[in-house]
């Protein structure tokens, strides 16, 4: 796992907040027959979230004053109207996460794994799933998996780890390639 720009966690912080007060949102814009996402800033918020979006903007390298953004894809974006985004695979997502699975220390010495990342604190900079280790078999997990005389699993009650895995099980769905060869086929005579 890779550590954050300084600046990214304020950032984070930042632009919670300010979507928490409803002053800023993403639409979906038609222009030049081609639908765009759009950041939008709303105007009537109160001074402090005004602020916020203020230094989010300038965060950003956005113009300050300006209300709505178009979000692309890239690593640079191409004005200060364009808030560009690098987002990462599902594959580099679950690598990341996975450097936070806490992993028997005789594990680590035998170089089979790399030892558990620590987090940089709490909030957002804290971990994101909590999944846990153990020799003997869970008795109140969410989910749970034997590995190598092991346990590995997410205690029920962990809301936060709970919500996590169960997004993550939802984009491995979306994201699933397979085959057409177990759709239901629906017949109806039409002749009579």
């Amino acid at each position: 796992m890779r550590k954050a720009d300084p600046d990214f966690y304020p950032l984070l912080e930042k632009m919670r907040r300010i979507q928490s007060s409803g002053a800023v949102a993403l639409r979906v814009k038609k222009t030049d027959n081609r639908d765009a996402l759009m950041m939008v800033f709303r105007k009537r918020v109160d001074k402090e979230v005004e602020q916020e979006g203020r230094e989010v903007r300038r965060m950003l390298g956005l113009r300050e004053e300006g209300g709505e953004f178009r979000v692309v894809y890239g690593s640079a974006p191409g004005s200060d109207e364009e808030v560009a985004l690098l987002t990462r695979s599902i594959i580099e997502i679950l690598s990341d996460i996975s450097s936070t699975v806490e992993v028997p220390a005789e594990h680590v010495a035998e170089k089979r794994v790399l030892p558990t990342m620590e987090p940089d604190g709490e909030g957002i900079k804290g971990t994101m799933i909590r999944i846990l280790c153990s020799t003997a078999k869970p008795s109140d997990n969410f989910a749970a998996v034997p590995y190598r005389d092991r346990w590995f699993w997410i205690d029920d009650r962990d809301y936060r780890s709970k919500r996590l895995f169960s997004f993550l099980m939802f984009a491995m769905t979306l994201t699933e390639t397979g085959g057409k060869e177990g759709a239901p086929i629906v017949t109806i005579n039409a002749g009579g």
